[in-house]
C-alpha cells in the first residue's frame, strides 16, 4: 500500500499552507525547475494560481478528490486553495525514478484588482472560475502551452508576464481543457470548519481500509441521515460512490506501475472481493483490469 503509507504520513490528509517562493519578493509571475527524486511537496494548497507541466517521472496526482496516474506531458491548471500533491512513488523493491516539473505561480489579483472585470477579459475570468475544479491541458493546447513555460524559464520581469498573458489567453480560447475535479466540494478557506471536507480528508488517508456511514457521520458530529444529505450534495456522490472511485484511481496506478497481480491489487485498494473489484473497474473504465494494463502496454 505504497501510496496509502504515503498519505497516510501527510497530517492526516489535513492539507498545509505553502509559503510563497522567495522570487516571489521579486518578479511578478514565479516559474521554477523542480528536480530530485520527488516533488518535493505534501498534500498543500496556497493563495496562487498553478501550473505545472510535468517533464520527466512522476506516479500520481491528487487533485481535490480526484487521483489520477501521472506521466510525461501532464500539463494542469489549479486555482487557489485547491487542495493537491504529486507523487513519485516506486513500485515495491524499486527505486524512485528521477522526476522534473516546471511550475509557474501568480497571484489571482494581478496585474490589478479590477482587470479580470473588464468586458473584454471575460473569457479569463471564466477560466479562472474552471480552475477551482482544477484543469488538465490536452491536444495541440497542451504542446503550445509547454512551449511557452519552458520560455518563461529564459525570461524575466515584464516579459515573463508577458508570456503569461499570452498562455492565459491561449487557455481561454481553448476547448481540450478538462476539469479535474468538478465534484470537489469547495476550496479550503483557512480557519472555518468544514465537515464534509474532514470526511473527504479522512476517506482519502483510508480509502483501503473498511469505510462506514455512522463513522464518518459520527466522526464530523452529524447524524448517519444528515451526513449522507449533506455529503451527496456537497460531492455528488453517495460515500460509497466516492470510495469506489478512489479505489479504482488507486488500481489504475498499481496496473500502470507494478506487475501486481488482479487479486493483489483488489486486496490492495480495499475491494472485498474480486467480484467487486471488477464490477467496479468497469464501471468506472469500461473495460477489465487486465485488459486496462493490457491498453497501457500496447501505447507508444
Amino acid at each position: 500500500m505504497f501510496l496509502q503509507d504515503h498519505l497516510n504520513t501527510e497530517q492526516g490528509m489535513k492539507p498545509i499552507v505553502e509559503k510563497p517562493s522567495p522570487i516571489a519578493a521579486t518578479e511578478p509571475v514565479v516559474c521554477e525547475v523542480v528536480r530530485g527524486t520527488d516533488f518535493g511537496c505534501v498534500w498543500h494548497y496556497h493563495p496562487e494560481f498553478e501550473i505545472t507541466l510535468i517533464v520527466r517521472g512522476g506516479t500520481q496526482r491528487l487533485v481535490g478528490n480526484k487521483l489520477s496516474a501521472l506521466a510525461p506531458g501532464d500539463l494542469v491548471f489549479l486555482g487557489p486553495s485547491l487542495p493537491h500533491d504529486f507523487h513519485n512513488q516506486p513500485a515495491p523493491g524499486r527505486q524512485p525514478s528521477p522526476v522534473e516539473a516546471i511550475v509557474v505561480q501568480f497571484q489571482p489579483q494581478f496585474p490589478g484588482v479590477d482587470w479580470r472585470h473588464l468586458t473584454s477579459m471575460l473569457a479569463i475570468q471564466r477560466l479562472f472560475q474552471r480552475a477551482d475544479h482544477g484543469l488538465k491541458v490536452t491536444g495541440d493546447t497542451r504542446e503550445a502551452a509547454a512551449k511557452m513555460m519552458e520560455q518563461m524559464l529564459l525570461v524575466h520581469g515584464i516579459k515573463r508576464l508577458i508570456l503569461l498573458l499570452q498562455l492565459l489567453d491561449l487557455l481561454a480560447s481553448s476547448e481540450e481543457l478538462q476539469e479535474i475535479c468538478p465534484s470537489f466540494p469547495l476550496r479550503i478557506k483557512p480557519g472555518s470548519p468544514d465537515r464534509i471536507g474532514k470526511a473527504c480528508e479522512y476517506i482519502v488517508a483510508h480509502f483501503a481500509e473498511a469505510l462506514y456511514v455512522p463513522d464518518l457521520a459520527m466522526m464530523v458530529g452529524m447524524s448517519k441521515s444528515a451526513f449522507s444529505r449533506l455529503f451527496k450534495k456537497s460531492t455528488g456522490r453517495t460515500v460509497p460512490q466516492y470510495v469506489n472511485e478512489l479505489r479504482v484511481a488507486h488500481a489504475c496506478c498499481l496496473l500502470t506501475e507494478t506487475d501486481m497481480t488482479v487479486n493483489q491489487i483488489a486486496a490492495d485498494c480495499g475491494f472485498v472481493s474480486l467480484a467487486h473489484f471488477q464490477r467496479q473497474f468497469r464501471e468506472h473504465k469500461q473495460c477489465a483490469p487486465l485488459a486496462y494494463r493490457g491498453q497501457l502496454s500496447q501505447s507508444p
